[in-house]
C-alpha cells in the first residue's frame, strides 16, 4: 500500500511538472509573439458560449425521447461533445471509464470489453434510438466519438420508458434485468459548417503509431421561425497497428449520413451509420510469463445502423414520438496460432429492427407518458464460444408513468411500471451445428418481465435537494434455454430491488456536492462455476444460482472557480458486494471487483488556452468470471491512470484552428483488468497531437 502511495505522488509530481514545463513554453510563445511586429497567426481570447440546445437534448422536454424523472437527474451522467474533446478519449469504452462508478475491463477474447457500475450490473447500448445487438462492443469499439453530439449514462435503469428491462436477441444473450443505459445521440448541425481533425499517437514500446482522421460536415436550410431542416454527414478512418508480440491492433472506416425537417407542429429526423473494421484478440501472458500463441482476429467486423424518429407535438403540454430502427452485424472470425499454420474461419451476423410509441400529455402539474415499444432480432452463425446459434425473437414491451408536481415543482412524486414479454420463435444453440436441435424452443412465450418504479425529488431550500428512487423488478425467466445448472437443478427467474437516495447541495458554483447510498438486492443471479461437462466433444461450464447484495456510498463534488477553472471529484466505495449460495456467504469486495473508485478531473482556461487533467485509481481485485469458467490470479486493476492536455485556437480568416497535445496513461502502467488465456496489458504511456479546422 505504501509503494502505491509513493507512485501515486511520483506520477502527481511527474505530470505536475510536465504541464507547468508545457504552460511555461506557451506563455513565453505568447510573450515573444506579443513582442512581434507582425503575427501570421492570430490568437483568439476563449470565452464561454450559450449555444441553444437542441430541444431534444433537454433533461426536462417532453421532445426528449430518453427523459428522465426529475428524481433520476441525480443518477444521469452526460458527456457533451465539448466534454469529449476536453477528455481526448482514445474511444467511446475509455470514454465510458471516465464516468462515475463505472469500471471497464478488457480482455483479448472474442468479446473484449465488459462495464460494470458500482459493482455489478448491465448496460443497453442506444444510439438516435437503435437498440443495439448483444455484440455490441465489438461495434462501439470503432464509433467515432467525431459523430457524438451527446452521450447520457443512466445509472440505476429506474426510468421505465427508456428502453427494454430485458436484454433483445437469442435466449442466451444475457441473463438478468438491466441495470443501466448508454444512449448516444449523434451530431445534427446548427448552422453551415464543417471540421476537419487529425491525430498521430504513438505508445512507449515500440508500438506503430496511431492515426485517426475524420471529417464532418453540415448545413441548416430554410426558416428558423418556419419550415425548415439540415443536413449532415460524417467519414472517418482510425488505425491503430500493433506489433506480433502484442497483437492488439484495430483499424476502422466508418461514415455517417443524417437529414431532417420540421414543418409546423411536425419534425423528422433520419440517420444511416456504416463501419467496417478489425480488431486483433490481444496475446494473453500466463503468470509464469508465457506467451500464448493464439491468434485470432475478426477481419472484417461491418455494422450498419439505420433509425428514424419523429414527433408531432400537437401542443406545448401534448407530444406523440415515433421512432424506427434497423442494425445490422455481421463479422468474420479468424482463428489462427503464432505457434503453428493451423488456421480456420467462422462467420456470423444477426440483425435487430424494431420500433417505439409514445405520448407524453402534461395537464398542469401532471406529466403522463405511456407507450410501447417492439423489438425482433434475428441470429445465424457461430459466436463467442458457442459454435452454432441459430435464433429468431421478439421483445414486446409496454410503460406507463407518472410524475406530478406540487409546491412550484419543489416536491415530485413519479411512478411507473413496465412490461416486456420475449417472444421465441427459434433459439438455438450448441457447440456444434452437428449437436443442434432447431426444432427445439419453437414458438414460445417465455413469462413477462414486470417492473415498477418509484421516484421522489424534494428541493429542501434554495441550497439542498434531496432525491431517492425505488425499483422492484421480477425477470419472470431465467432468459436461457441452454443454461445447465448443477445436479441439473431448475433455473430461476431473477429478482431485483434496487433503491438509491442523493442529498445535494448547490449553494455557490464553486463548491457543489453530493452524496448518493445505493442498493441493489438480486435474487437467483446466475453465474459461471469452475465445474464443467462434456456434451459431444464440447466442454461447457455448469451455472449456479446466488443471492447478491451491493450496497454502497457514492460522492461526487463539482464546481467552478473564478469562472475559468472547473473541476469535478467522485469517490465511489462499495460497502457490501455480498454473494450467497447454498448458505455460504462470500464478500467480493477486492475478490471480483474492485472496493474503490477515484476520479479527479480539472480544467483550466486562460485567453487562447485550455488545460486539462484527469485521474483516476481503481483498486485490486484477483477473479476473472468468462466464457472460460472462473480464473484466480490477482494483479488485477490495482492501477492509477493520468491523463492530461493542453490546447490552443488560433483565428486564421474564416477559420478556426486548434492544435493539442494530449498524453494518456502518463504514469506508463501496463495494468490489467481480466485474465483468461493469460493478463491483457495497457500499452502504457501514449503521447499524441492533434489538429483541427472548424469552418
Amino acid at each position: 500500500m505504501k509503494h502505491h502511495s509513493i507512485k501515486f505522488v511520483e506520477y502527481i509530481l511527474i505530470v505536475s511538472v510536465l504541464l507547468f514545463g508545457t504552460f511555461a513554453v506557451a506563455f513565453a510563445a505568447d510573450f515573444e509573439n506579443d513582442a512581434a511586429s507582425a503575427q501570421k497567426l492570430e490568437s483568439i481570447t476563449v470565452v464561454a458560449k450559450s449555444v441553444p440546445k437542441r430541444a431534444d437534448l433537454k433533461p426536462d422536454s417532453i421532445t426528449n425521447f430518453y427523459r428522465v424523472e426529475a428524481s433520476g437527474w441525480f443518477g444521469t451522467e452526460v458527456f457533451t461533445q465539448e466534454d469529449i474533446q476536453n477528455l481526448q478519449p482514445s474511444d467511446i469504452y475509455d470514454l465510458l471509464d471516465k464516468a462515475i462508478g463505472i469500471n471497464v475491463t478488457y480482455q483479448g477474447r472474442r468479446s473484449p470489453f465488459h462495464i460494470t457500475q458500482r459493482g455489478g450490473g448491465s448496460y443497453t447500448y442506444i444510439v438516435d434510438g437503435a437498440v443495439l445487438p448483444p455484440s455490441v462492443n465489438r461495434i462501439l469499439y470503432k464509433f467515432p466519438l467525431a459523430a457524438i453530439e451527446e452521450m447520457q449514462i443512466i445509472r440505476g435503469s429506474t426510468s421505465l420508458t427508456v428502453g427494454p428491462s430485458i436484454p433483445i436477441g437469442a435466449s442466451s444473450s444475457g441473463s438478468g434485468l438491466n441495470t443501466g443505459f448508454i444512449i448516444i445521440r449523434t451530431r445534427q448541425p446548427q448552422k453551415t459548417e464543417a471540421t476537419l481533425t487529425a491525430s498521430v499517437e504513438k505508445a512507449k514500446g515500440g508500438h506503430p503509431a496511431t492515426t485517426d482522421v475524420s471529417l464532418y460536415a453540415g448545413t441548416r436550410l430554410g426558416n428558423p421561425s418556419g419550415t425548415n431542416g439540415y443536413i449532415g454527414g460524417l467519414l472517418a478512418k482510425m488505425d491503430r497497428s500493433s506489433k506480433d508480440s502484442w497483437f492488439d491492433g484495430r483499424d476502422s472506416e466508418n461514415g455517417m449520413i443524417s437529414a431532417g425537417f420540421t414543418a409546423g407542429k411536425f419534425n423528422l429526423n433520419l440517420m444511416g451509420y456504416k463501419d467496417s473494421g478489425r480488431l486483433e484478440m490481444q496475446r494473453g501472458i500466463a503468470e509464469d510469463g508465457t506467451l500464448s500463441d493464439v491468434k485470432w482476429y475478426y477481419d472484417p467486423l461491418k455494422a450498419n445502423v439505420f433509425s428514424s424518429d419523429m414527433g408531432m407535438q400537437w401542443t406545448l403540454d401534448q407530444t406523440t414520438l415515433l421512432n424506427l430502427f434497423r442494425t445490422e452485424y455481421e463479422q468474420y472470425e479468424h482463428n489462427e496460432s503464432f505457434a503453428s499454420t493451423t488456421a480456420s474461419t467462422r462467420e456470423y451476423e444477426e440483425e435487430t429492427k424494431g420500433f417505439g410509441l409514445r405520448h407524453n400529455a402534461r395537464f398542469g402539474n401532471t406529466l403522463i407518458q405511456l407507450g410501447g415499444q417492439m423489438f425482433s432480432s434475428t441470429g445465424f452463425g457461430p459466436n463467442c464460444s458457442t459454435g452454432y446459434n441459430k435464433y429468431d425473437t421478439k421483445v414486446t414491451g409496454w410503460s406507463a408513468s407518472l410524475e406530478q408536481k406540487f409546491f412550484n415543482g419543489n416536491l415530485i412524486f413519479d411512478g411507473g411500471y413496465r412490461q416486456d414479454t420475449k417472444h421465441i420463435d427459434n433459439s438455438s444453440s450448441a457447440k456444434s451445428a452437428s449437436a443442434a436441435t432447431d426444432e427445439a424452443n419453437n414458438d414460445v412465450d417465455m413469462a413477462p418481465a414486470k417492473i415498477f418504479a418509484l421516484g421522489t425529488h424534494w428541493r429542501i431550500s434554495d441550497i439542498f435537494t434531496l432525491d431517492g428512487r425505488y425499483y422492484h423488478g421480477d425477470q419472470g425467466t431465467s432468459g436461457d434455454f441452454d443454461m445447465r445448472m448443477i445436479g441439473d437443478a431448475t433455473p430461476h427467474a431473477e429478482k431485483q430491488k434496487r433503491m438509491e437516495v442523493t442529498f445535494a447541495a448547490d449553494g455557490t458554483p464553486c463548491f457543489n456536492p453530493a452524496l448518493t447510498w445505493f442498493s441493489v438486492d438480486v435474487e437467483n443471479a446466475k453465474s459461471a462455476t469452475s465445474t464443467t461437462y462434456d456434451l459431444d466433444s464440447g466442454t461447457y461450464y455448469f451455472y449456479s444460482e446466488s443471492n447478491e447484495l451491493r450496497r454502497g456510498l457514492e460522492l461526487l463534488i463539482k464546481g467552478t472557480i473564478l469562472k475559468n477553472t472547473t473541476y469535478k471529484v467522485s469517490w465511489t466505495r462499495m460497502l457490501d458486494n455480498k454473494s450467497t449460495r447454498n448458505g455460504v456467504t462470500t464478500d467480493s469486495n477486492g475478490l471480483s471487483n474492485p472496493e474503490n473508485l477515484y476520479s479527479l478531473f480539472l480544467g483550466h482556461w486562460w485567453g487562447a488556452y485550455r488545460a486539462n487533467f484527469s485521474i483516476k485509481r481503481v483498486d485490486e481485485w484477483v477473479n476473472t468470471r468468462s466464457a472460460m469458467g472462473k480464473a484466480s490470479s490477482g494483479g488485477l486493476g490495482g492501477y492509477t491512470r493520468i491523463d492530461a492536455n493542453i490546447k490552443r485556437d488560433f483565428q486564421i480568416k474564416c477559420f478556426l484552428m486548434t492544435l493539442t497535445l494530449y498524453g494518456r496513461n502518463l504514469g506508463d502502467e501496463n495494468y490489467s483488468t481480466r485474465y483468461v488465456t493469460g493478463f491483457y496489458p495497457d500499452r502504457g504511456r501514449t503521447i499524441g497531437t492533434q489538429v483541427s479546422f472548424t469552418f
